[in-house]
């Protein structure tokens, strides 16, 4: 035993001095370091117009209904630019797709901004805005995916991806604060005018970048080639299908949640702004620590168990947070809602990311933001709900069938569950 417990000590020191290694060299590229920049400003800028659009359509109308509007506005949107990012990423700089998602964001918003500045916001303007920014965020998304791997070396990537994804949860740290601390100083018409300026800063940010090759082809396939090329890819490979699967469900409860947050911190926990804003940093307090922990770890053996485990505790936790009245227990329960759904958001990433070559990435990025047009889709099923059930009970009935779809997949789809990741 003694000998056997030596062994074991011996051992650590070697593990832990290996995983510092690898953290250094991963930290030591000053692209991904730029790149982790730009990933805080996009984040901010974005989770800001969630935070903003959100609250100012529910506090000018006080209707559930429009907010249920708003979220489909979003996602037809969002789903529409899905489609055709994809194969754009394919065919043209992913750089300038980034770009001009920038530009996108920063107009619309700074149109609401004076509108409202005006007197003159009706909320079908929000609703357009909303709609604008959703088809910027699929481009955004789909062009960020397929951009990181061609920004690091592959050995660095999946460290890369965490701290991507943790970078872009402090984002949703900061901007629920900034937001805050902007309506209580000048009001939410100052707030659009910020999330214009953040995504100018952000346009400069990616004009810096310098991906390590340019992965666009001198010749391509006509576009119809393109669609069944990957329609095969993402058919035949089950561990694609059910990451895939995963997302569109995970993100139509983060959508649900989101969307329903404004409405429950008034109805449950009865707070104003500063008590939303901090509830809403908590999330995003909790992704980012969930983000950092796989980025200094490395990940999980079991990808595939983590991934189930992790979604079902997600749901869980969401559930709690609807039922609780205690606004110290509801910061608890949203701070590890967004910890564990972080968890699940980047294994489930960066399997996709080692799951495929290059040529096919925009287009597996395009069909993988398709499934995160569950977000906004969760805002239109739960909002819609939420009119006639009330908030809270819209929320744990969303829970429960994400809980039940994480089971079935778990159940049907072996590869995807002894899915390994090496650490």
């Amino acid at each position: 035993m003694a000998r056997d417990s030596t062994a074991v000590s011996r051992r650590r020191p070697g593990r832990t001095r290996l995983g510092v290694a690898r953290l250094g060299r991963t930290m030591a590229s000053i692209e991904l370091r730029k790149f982790l920049v730009g990933t805080v400003v996009w984040g901010i800028g974005n989770q800001m117009v969630t935070v903003t659009q959100t609250y100012v359509i529910f506090d000018i109308t006080q209707s559930a209904l429009q907010l249920a509007i708003l979220g489909a506005a979003v996602v037809v949107a969002s789903v529409s630019m899905s489609l055709a990012s994809g194969i754009l990423a394919d065919r043209f700089s992913r750089k300038t797709l980034l770009m001009c998602g920038s530009v996108m964001t920063a107009t619309s918003m700074l149109m609401i901004g004076l509108l409202l500045l005006t007197g003159r916001v009706e909320p079908w303007h929000i609703q357009v805005a909303g709609a604008i920014h959703g088809a910027a965020l699929a481009l955004d998304w789909t062009a960020r995916f397929s951009l990181l791997p061609i920004m690091v070396p592959r050995n660095i990537l999946a460290r890369s991806v965490f701290f991507d994804n943790s970078f872009f949860n402090l984002g949703r740290v900061l901007a629920p604060l900034l937001w805050g601390a902007i309506v209580h100083w000048w009001g939410y018409d100052w707030s659009y005018v910020v999330i214009a300026g953040m995504m100018a800063l952000n346009f400069v940010i990616v004009a810096t970048y310098r991906p390590l090759s340019s992965s666009i082809p001198t010749t391509h396939q006509a576009i119809w080639h393109d669609v069944v090329e990957i329609a095969t890819v993402v058919r035949t490979n089950s561990i694609l299908t059910g990451n895939l699967t995963f997302t569109f469900v995970n993100a139509l409860l983060m959508g649900g949640f989101i969307y329903l947050l404004t409405p429950i911190a008034r109805e449950v926990y009865n707070v104003g702004p500063g008590g939303y804003s901090q509830l809403f940093a908590a999330v995003g307090l909790g992704a980012f620590v969930g983000g950092l922990l796989l980025g200094f770890t490395g990940g999980f053996k079991r990808t595939g168990y983590a991934l189930l485990v992790t979604n079902i505790f997600t749901a869980a936790s969401a559930v709690v947070f609807a039922l609780v009245a205690s606004l110290y227990f509801g910061y608890a329960f949203a701070l590890l809602f967004g910890l564990i759904n972080a968890i699940h958001i980047g294994l489930g990433t960066i399997s996709l990311q080692m799951a495929i070559t290059d040529n096919v990435r925009g287009r597996l990025a395009g069909v993988y933001e398709l499934a995160w047009a569950g977000f906004p889709a969760g805002g239109f099923v739960f909002g819609a709900m939420a009119d006639s059930l009330g908030s809270s009970a819209s929320l744990i009935i969303g829970c429960g069938f994400v809980i039940l779809v994480t089971i079935s997949i778990g159940i049907f789809n072996p590869n995807l569950r002894r899915l390994r990741m090496r650490v």
